[in-house]
């Protein structure tokens, strides 16, 4: 740990013998923990294989990003499957990176627009359809599923979970109960992690507009939420995002920092991990009340997102991450978390700033 013995980063000085404290409402403070966790960190470069010259040398952001995935990854059968433009999956073994050709021949008979695990099998929307891949075809899925063209939260048994971001002015956590098709929703600015433990939901929410914040919602019945109305979903209300709107007050606050942003979280053998950008420094901590403790430095850069999504696959973390000045909302790299090793993949080129 001795990156962090000392480290001045926009005024903000992070020792291992004294703290950071956060001069904003709802301090916390950030210290290097004696308690160090040895993670193996990887970083590989991953050309998409439809590769489109055409798009690299287009001078529109919009046709650019289109060497981008088109939907956020997902990890099914130990590979990571992404969809291009091309409307085409690729698969990469996740013990080598190497491409699964045989797993990609199997499933492009379709051209498809978005993908997800549904009820942990690979879905896709191809056509006004959605399908699921049952070992060896694509069945059309008979239940209603309430995404189109976004990625997926969290899902279990009775809740689909997803959210909306309009920046500074708030994002929507919405709870889709499987059983009634009913929607429940609450405020949270914005969503990227859904972590469910005895006492309910923990979901992790950050923003970088500002100074950044974070906060964690632990809603432990989302039924007690408001009930949406069907034309209010990923709507705003007076120019604000619909979660402002929920009185239910039906969630206690585990977290509430300004000037931090943490844009991961996830289950590390009996710990809960975060990932957190404070000033230029990303790096891995635990969370204790209002303590930050550093368990490692990660890449030792200053790794930045605006909208990440984080799942749990099995034995497998994947993140999912953008960054508007590079793929706009489009997903340019993953941190695939096994065990104690972590690889980021960048697709295309290095993305590391």
């Amino acid at each position: 740990m001795d990156h962090f013995q000392k480290q001045t980063r926009d005024e903000i000085t992070i020792r291992r013998d004294s703290l950071y404290t956060s001069p904003f409402k709802g301090k916390f403070n950030v210290s290097v923990s004696k308690n160090f966790i040895d993670f193996d960190t990887t970083h590989i470069v991953v050309k998409n294989p439809y590769f489109a010259e055409k798009y690299e040398d287009a001078e529109e952001d919009k046709d650019y990003v289109k060497n981008f995935p088109k939907s956020f990854s997902v990890i099914y059968e130990n590979s990571l499957v992404s969809l291009f433009e091309n409307g085409k999956f690729a698969c990469f073994k996740l013990d080598s990176i190497e491409r699964d050709t045989k797993l990609e021949n199997k499933l492009n008979t379709k051209k498809f627009k978005y993908h997800w695990l549904i009820d942990n099998q690979l879905g896709a929307l191809s056509g006004n359809s959605i399908y699921k891949w049952n070992g060896n075809k694509w069945i059309k899925h008979k239940d209603y599923f309430p995404l189109r063209n976004q990625p997926k939260l969290f899902e279990d048994d009775e809740f689909i979970v997803y959210g909306d971001c309009y920046g500074e002015w708030g994002g929507t956590v919405y709870f889709y109960e499987k059983k009634s098709s009913k929607t429940f929703f609450t405020e949270s600015t914005c969503a990227n992690s859904v972590i469910k433990d005895k006492n309910g939901y923990n979901v992790l929410a950050h923003l970088g507009h500002g100074g950044g914040s974070t906060e964690i919602k632990t809603i432990a019945n989302p039924r007690k939420l408001t009930l949406a109305k069907p034309n209010e979903i990923r709507k705003t209300i007076n120019g604000e995002a619909l979660g402002y709107t929920d009185l239910s007050n039906a969630y206690k606050k585990k977290v509430d920092f300004y000037g931090v942003q943490i844009f991961s979280s996830f289950k590390y053998q009996s710990k809960e991990l975060f990932i957190v950008h404070l000033a230029d420094l990303t790096f891995l901590a635990e969370i204790n009340g209002n303590e930050i403790e550093i368990v490692n430095p990660l890449f030792f850069s200053d790794l930045y997102t605006h909208d990440p999504i984080t799942k749990q696959y099995g034995n497998y973390i994947l993140m999912n991450l953008d960054h508007y000045g590079i793929g706009l909302n489009r997903e340019v790299s993953v941190l695939i978390i096994d065990g104690n090793k972590i690889t980021k993949v960048d697709w295309n080129e290095n993305h590391s700033r």
